[in-house]
């Protein structure tokens, strides 16, 4: 008994070892040879856990933690664990729930309630989320991660300053706190700060010299000294050189190399290191474009819902869709600079009702229809505002039942070369998830297919609720364009419209720092300077949805 009790030990170890040193393949491959021979030891799957966090397989990883605590269920650590792993898998309801379950036999600790506040979030429930983040804070002041989730509560609250008046105080408080400096960049890069941007990061990387967040957020910076680029340069080279086991650092690494490439004009360097940072970050994600492409066959084949009503005194939705990277920011900005309209940025209520919508049964949209749960989430609108925007992109998918729920809504669609877009996507690090497809070309150019197929479905079965705005159109015509998007949406025409670049509005995109210029035409026809890399994307365009690209 002793001796199988000594061999389990020397396992444990061993394989805590192979996931110290990054050898992650080998460490899960033993993990799951070892909790065969050992079914009842906890740690087994969770070291097999522990290792597909650190490769970012949340779902596997969710398997080995509930494995885990089934095991051992009163174990706070593997609660957390598992708990954990809903969330960053993208399942907050189902995190919520297991909460709850465990609530129901004793209170949470402040550990599980943090994590309960993080899903509240991603169920953009953020006023819900701030008070059990304050509750954290009242037991534990000193816990970091909550005041960085406290600012990112304001944020969704669209109450930026205030987010970034907590985190300095964190950082003001703990200077070598790295985490909270380089959130704190982040919010200041949304909010134009660029300057205190770049002293905060500098001050990342005085800490902790080839950080990866703090190279890729650096060296993407318009405001960078010769200095600054002199010292970045071998910091990443180096860096790339010695390698990194976190998948995540990797990918970082390889965008700060791709924006000192694209600094010094190289373009085909650039491309290069985009290539190895999207080969890095599509693993794990080859079944979504079947499943892309069942969804929207799906849609496109349902009757449109029954027309909902709203209240009247209610402000005005406008809905910016298209294609990430196409201009809804742009439109979306414009708009916010009239004095009766808010902006909101982009709002993922609509995806989160036709994600839950989509996986019920068709009884469960009687009872839960989408502007009821739409109103219910919206974040706080002016009361002198006749209108808010909502520029989630990805909305096109679902404009027939934005349609009827908001029958009084303006649905603008912007249209964008796609090749521009595409580079536009490439250069942009997204993360995974729902835009798993700009991680490769033949996909990217998927998706472009199916955008069009959305749209010419609802045009056509919704006759005159879309409108088109072409951004090349917009960008070299502003005032005439603009003066017909204020028509439009029924506004009188305001000159503040023609200077969306002085928005004070935060931007949590990836067009934070392009949008912060004047409207200007220099990026339209710049993928023709890469062209030769975007031939995959290109070539996989279906002529006859795009045949203002035929030759």
């Amino acid at each position: 008994m002793q001796r199988k009790a000594d061999q389990l030990r020397a396992e444990i170890a061993s394989i805590s070892e192979l996931l110290k040193a990054g050898r992650l393949d080998r460490a899960l491959k033993r993990a799951t040879k070892a909790a065969k021979k050992w079914p009842k030891a906890a740690a087994l799957p969770r070291l097999a856990a522990l290792c597909a966090v650190q490769q970012q397989n949340f779902k596997q990883a969710q398997i080995h933690f509930e494995r885990a605590w089934q095991l051992d269920p009163g174990n706070a650590e593997l609660i957390q664990n598992y708990a954990l792993s809903l969330v960053q898998g993208g399942d907050p309801a189902a995190a919520l729930k297991f909460l709850d379950k465990i609530n129901a036999r004793g209170p949470l600790n402040p550990a599980q309630k943090f994590i309960r506040a993080l899903a509240l979030l991603q169920e953009q429930e953020p006023e819900q989320a701030l008070a059990i983040v304050d509750q954290v804070l009242k037991l534990e002041p000193a816990n970091l991660n909550a005041q960085i989730l406290k600012a990112d509560c304001l944020n969704e609250m669209h109450q930026w300053d205030s987010a970034v008046d907590v985190l300095k105080a964190t950082v003001r408080k703990n200077p070598r706190f790295l985490p909270g400096l380089l959130h704190l960049a982040r919010a200041q890069i949304g909010l134009g700060q660029l300057g205190d941007v770049l002293k905060n990061v500098r001050a990342a990387l005085a800490i902790a010299p080839g950080h990866p967040e703090a190279l890729e957020i650096i060296t993407g910076l318009p405001n960078l000294t010769f200095e600054d680029i002199a010292v970045l340069k071998p910091q990443v080279s180096g860096s790339l050189e010695r390698g990194t086991a976190n998948p995540q650092d990797a990918v970082k690494l390889q965008y700060a190399a791709a924006n000192l490439a694209r600094r010094d004009k190289n373009t085909p360097l650039e491309m290069q290191h985009l290539a190895e940072a999207h080969k890095l970050q599509r693993a794990g994600f080859e079944d979504w474009e079947a499943q892309s492409e069942q969804d929207c066959a799906k849609r496109l084949a349902a009757p449109l819902p029954v027309a909902e009503s709203v209240l009247p005194d209610r402000a005005r939705p406008i809905f910016v869709v298209g294609l990430p990277r196409s201009g809804t920011t742009l439109v979306e900005r414009i708009l916010a600079r009239h004095s009766r309209v808010q902006g909101l940025g982009e709002l993922a209520t609509v995806h989160q009702w036709a994600r839950k919508a989509e996986a019920q049964s068709p009884d469960w949209r009687a009872d839960h229809k989408l502007a009821d749960f739409y109103l219910k989430k919206l974040p706080t609108v002016p009361e002198d505002a006749v209108a808010f925007v909502d520029k989630a992109p990805g909305n096109y998918a679902f404009l027939g039942d934005i349609a009827q729920a908001f029958p009084n809504a303006v649905i603008l669609n912007v249209l964008r070369d796609p090749r521009d877009v595409a580079l536009s996507m490439w250069r942009a690090n997204f993360g995974a998830g729902g835009l798993y497809y700009t991680h490769d070309l033949k996909w990217m150019a998927a998706e472009a297919n199916r955008y069009q197929r959305y749209m010419r479905h609802w045009h056509a079965v919704l006759p005159g609720r879309v409108h088109d705005i072409h951004y090349e159109t917009l960008v070299s015509n502003l005032q005439d364009i603009v003066q017909d998007i204020a028509g439009i949406c029924d506004l009188p025409f305001e000159d503040a419209m023609l200077s969306p670049d002085k928005s004070a509005n935060a931007i949590r995109t990836a067009s934070n720092l392009q949008a912060r210029k004047p409207v200007n035409t220099a990026s339209v026809g710049g993928w023709q300077a890469a062209a030769d890399q975007l031939k995959p994307f290109v070539q996989s365009l279906d002529a006859d949805l795009w045949p203002d690209l035929r030759d």
